[in-house]
């Protein structure tokens, strides 16, 4: 009888045990020579970091260029936008101001001065005329003209306040005032929206506010605007007395970022009256971003009249919208 151990035809199968020393001596290898090479790239990348961007020298040089051009009615602007924090902490608040800063959009500045890293400019500016540019080390600053800059008779954000406006919390035939005060601005962490501004207009027992503060918008760039959250039921009003018109009420609406990024929100309603018979309004769906309107008003031009705001929204809650307005 044939006791051979029988023929195994096809591919063997491989049993894995326990690394063999060598194996083990390999990864230990490896990793010695892994882990040092990784921290030499981080190293190297740091140091990349610290000498390709602007020195401390070129920002004061640009600082001090800035201070001898700009004029009270011109933009400081930085681009690439994301460079505005740095650029704030060198050029500080008295050039990067609020109203320079989270600017509604740029039509309203006859003259930018623009401060340029790696070459980057707004888009804003492409139809603009390019006056100049100075250069500081990594740095430069280019000099552009608007070739039309907007008029604006009344600007709605900078007027809201108790001698010029007033607001009340409206649910069908019923509408109670909301007081305004001043106290303590109110903030809170990721998903708390907006910083609620010391100076408000408050419907009191429902939780919202009136008021001028800073929103981050869907590219979490700073703007100012008027604070006013949809509310759950009913609208918010906001009466504006005796805003002189021209031919054209010039605006930007939108929310909060964390409020509609992930575009599930109710949309909001923006309805808009003045004089006896203008009436508009206009929609914001989430996802649109920071969103222009511009609406005629030929018929109210060199009026004086009551402009009136209401901010509605179907299941509202949570709404956290912002606008801006102002008469041209």
């Amino acid at each position: 009888m044939d006791t051979s151990e029988p023929r195994v035809y096809g591919p063997r199968a491989v049993v894995k045990g326990p690394p063999t020393d060598r194996t083990a001596t390999s990864w230990r290898l490896y990793l010695i020579l892994i882990v040092p090479a990784v921290g030499l790239l981080e190293f190297g990348a740091h140091l990349v970091q610290l000498h390709s961007g602007p020195r401390d020298d070129d920002w004061r040089a640009a600082k001090t260029f800035i201070e001898s051009q700009v004029k009270p009615d011109d933009l400081v602007a930085v681009a690439p936008r994301w460079a505005e924090p740095l650029a704030g902490m060198h050029l500080g608040p008295e050039l990067l101001t609020m109203d320079r800063a989270a600017r509604p959009d740029e039509s309203r500045f006859p003259r930018a001065l623009e401060v340029n890293m790696r070459g980057a400019h707004l888009p804003a500016f492409a139809g603009w005329a390019r006056e100049g540019e100075q250069r500081f080390g990594d740095l430069a600053v280019t000099t552009w003209r608007n070739p039309s800059p907007a008029h604006v008779i009344v600007d709605l954000v900078a007027a809201l306040g108790p001698q010029t406006a007033a607001v009340s919390y409206v649910d069908g035939d019923r509408e109670a005032a909301c007081p305004y005060g001043r106290g303590s601005p109110i903030s809170g962490g990721l998903g708390f929206g907006p910083t609620i501004p010391a100076e408000r207009f408050d419907c009191r027992g429902r939780g919202m506010v009136v008021g001028v503060t800073i929103v981050a918008d869907l590219d979490y760039h700073p703007r100012r605007c008027i604070y006013a959250p949809a509310p759950s039921r009913g609208a918010l009003r906001i009466r504006f007395s005796n805003v002189r018109f021209g031919t054209v009420l010039h605006g930007f609406h939108g929310l909060d970022a964390e409020a509609e990024r992930h575009r599930q929100g109710a949309d909001v309603t923006l309805k808009i009256s003045a004089g006896d018979t203008w009436t508009s309004s206009v929609i914001h769906r989430d996802g649109e971003g920071w969103k222009a309107f511009e609406l005629g008003t030929d018929e109210l031009a060199g009026k004086t009249e009551d402009l009136i705001f209401e901010v509605a929204s179907p299941g509202g809650e949570g709404r956290k919208y912002c606008f801006t307005a102002d008469t041209r």
